[in-house]
């Protein structure tokens, strides 16, 4: 992994949630057929184990990495200079919410309208009781269903989780993550935290039973301290299409 040295996570102010008609006004999709370099779905766990620190700390994490000058150059300088990306939270089976519907970024003046998006306050998912499991499963499986509604083509197609803990609800995840595979999407992972559960780390469950597809990687972030710097290598390495070992 490189080191990118790039501005901290600050502190923002909450308000309400921005809706996607707000966005889409904000951004208006310039050309429905033009390609984007690859497309992202940022699915986020925001479960029982996560607190509303941490949920606040993700969050701000992503918009600041979406904003960062770095991330911002290695978009521009891919084939057709611009991405798509969609921003959700998940917990339990059934439980999602999506900050940001699909939008194409290309500047920072994009990276901004996704950023303010995801850094307004919303209701933890993880209050409602019925959203306190963890189903990685299912946040393959809304993610895999979301590249249907993608407005743009692209040939490269992404999901991008992060979480603190094992599948422990809904679907078989084996299944969940060869329904992806079958569709050629790689699934990465950014690894949440050093504890152990069933003789393996976080990391390790998510190396040996969540990611998949060519190229496929993790990028753990033990500490709250490595979770910004953690996305914004992640993001590089998806946009730049980075390649590492080959995974089924």
């Amino acid at each position: 992994m490189l080191l990118i040295p790039d501005q901290p996570v600050h502190g923002s102010s909450y308000t309400n949630d921005l809706c996607p008609c707000e966005i889409r006004e904000k951004l208006p999709l310039e050309d429905p057929t033009a390609e984007v370099d690859v497309a992202i779905v940022l699915a986020v766990d925001m479960s029982g184990s996560i607190n509303q620190i941490e949920a606040t700390l993700q969050r701000e994490s992503y918009a600041a990495a979406l904003e960062s000058p770095t991330v911002l150059k290695v978009i521009k300088e891919g084939m057709h200079g611009k991405i798509a990306v969609t921003f959700v939270e998940w917990s339990s089976r059934g439980s999602l919410k999506t900050r940001v519907d699909w939008t194409v970024l290309s500047e920072a003046n994009d990276a901004s309208v996704v950023a303010e998006a995801i850094r307004k306050r919303s209701e933890g998912l993880h209050r409602d009781p019925h959203g306190a499991k963890t189903s990685i499963s299912y946040a393959i499986d809304v993610s895999v269903d979301a590249f249907d509604k993608l407005p743009v083509p692209t040939l490269r197609r992404v999901i991008d989780i992060s979480g603190d803990g094992t599948n422990n609800d809904g679907s078989s995840l084996e299944e969940s993550r060869l329904r992806a595979l079958q569709k050629a999407i790689v699934i990465n992972g950014l690894p949440i935290g050093a504890e152990m559960e069933n003789g393996e780390t976080t990391a390790e469950y998510y190396e040996r039973h969540v990611i998949g597809g060519p190229g496929s990687f993790i990028i753990p972030a033990d500490s709250s301290a490595e979770f910004q710097w953690a996305i914004i290598n992640k993001l590089i390495r998806e946009v730049s299409s980075i390649s590492g070992e080959k995974r089924s």
